[in-house]
């Protein structure tokens, strides 16, 4: 039994929209009915949704919380003390009650109020920038799982294609075997790549959902809650300088800047343990009536004498926090250094990988489907050959789609790692 040449010429116009690019999807990969996210607005969402972001957020309320308390004018609260007493008199029938109240403030001196507001701004400026870093690592998680989140679809349209492809090319070796047209070892050949088809195309759509259950996690959503993307995946070139990349990455660097202040913010607490090895001075006055004899209205300053304890284990723990607070900083920048670098190595290595795609195989891919399209219809290839061509040229395409992923992976890690927006 022979294909009709009517079934023949309707899958081939069915094929050739692989021509453009332009896949459709599965009908078994249809989306829910949902509005698309772009990648701006999936940054957005996890930047007001995502729990890592939320914990950083909280520790900022506890540092504005110290904040409240350093600013306080007096340091403690005042004591009200009373004493009341019955006491005999020189006649035998004659008792007297007296009785005494007091109020008593401590004081801070030598500035210690405002030291202590200057290390709680530091630390409060420290933490702002340990949540834009943060935000810096959520950002570039977004972005890369928002790609790949992209590219997987895509490769599930691909292997979906590929495996109507081979269905329809089983089908039609099928037939040729029964006339006798084919050996049984080609007939094997053609069924073991329709059930490689079958189980690649079932592997993307794992991957594909996986990939959108780790951006509902990054973006705080639950993982039953519809989501579709909607991007583009086209290649942009890009030329960057490395020494630029250092340069923005030491300028704009949360983790540097947070580093540094919490240098900043040790330097301000040896200071304000310094202003507290003379104790502050309690100031009281007082009020004692005693029943036959005179009121009494006074007051007094007691202060305790620093001789034991004069801050030295204070002293001690905020000039360590200083050292290593520089040894961070110094380890930081190195630690800049590398990341840079790393990311710019990667970045030029998939940039040479992507522009081959782009400018050598792409274009050869586009004229050999054409080529394939001609040679079919002037008889020179027969169906199965063109089905043939056409499954190679698709694993093609899904290998400049890996390429491009990768690419656009390395240009986000060159972002996250400079600080500098290179693709608008």
């Amino acid at each position: 039994m022979i294909v009709s040449v009517y079934n023949i010429k309707y899958v081939v116009i069915a094929t050739l929209a692989f021509s453009v690019c332009v896949l459709s999807s599965d009908a078994s990969m249809a989306q829910e009915k949902t509005k698309p996210v772009t990648l701006k607005e999936a940054v957005e969402v996890a930047l007001k949704n995502n729990l890592q972001l939320a914990v950083a957020r909280k520790k900022l309320e506890i540092a504005r919380a110290e904040r409240i308390k350093s600013s306080l004018f007096l340091p403690s609260n005042p004591e009200l003390e009373g004493e009341i007493g019955r006491r005999d008199s020189s006649s035998p029938d004659e008792k007297h009650t007296d009785y005494r109240i007091s109020l008593s403030q401590e004081f801070e001196v030598f500035g210690q109020r405002r030291k202590r507001i200057r290390v709680t701004d530091k630390n409060m400026e420290k933490i702002k920038y340990e949540i834009a870093n943060v935000e810096r690592n959520v950002i570039a998680k977004v972005m890369i799982n928002f790609n790949e989140g992209l590219t997987s679809l895509e490769i599930v349209k691909l292997q979906s294609y590929a495996e109507d492809i081979f269905e329809r090319l089983w089908s039609a070796t099928s037939e040729r075997y029964k006339a006798g047209a084919i050996s049984v070892l080609e007939l094997n050949s053609i069924r073991i790549k329709y059930g490689l088809a079958k189980e690649q195309s079932l592997v993307a759509k794992r991957n594909y959902q996986t990939n959108l259950l780790n951006l509902k996690l990054i973006l705080g959503m639950p993982k039953d809650k519809p989501l579709t993307l909607h991007g583009d995946l086209v290649y942009k070139p890009l030329q960057v300088n490395l020494e630029d990349l250092l340069t923005s990455a030491y300028k704009t660097r949360p983790d540097l800047k947070a580093a540094k202040l919490e240098g900043e913010r040790a330097s301000q607490e040896i200071k304000l343990r310094k202003a507290e090895i003379i104790p502050n001075p309690d100031l009281s006055g007082f009020f004692t009536r005693e029943e036959g004899t005179d009121d009494i209205i006074g007051g007094k300053v007691s202060i305790a004498i620093p001789i034991w304890d004069r801050k030295q284990s204070e002293l001690k723990k905020a000039r360590t926090a200083k050292d290593i607070a520089g040894i961070n900083t110094n380890n930081k920048h190195l630690e800049i250094q590398k990341d840079v670098e790393v990311a710019y190595r990667s970045f030029t290595a998939a940039r040479e990988s992507i522009v081959i795609y782009t400018e050598e195989i792409m274009p050869q891919v586009d004229a050999n489907l054409k080529l394939n399209e001609i040679s079919y219809n002037e008889g020179e290839i027969n169906f199965i050959e063109f089905l043939i061509v056409q499954s190679s040229l698709i694993e093609t395409r899904k290998a400049y789609l890996n390429a491009l992923l990768n690419y656009k992976k390395t240009i986000i890690s060159l972002e996250t790692a400079s600080g500098k927006k290179l693709i608008q």
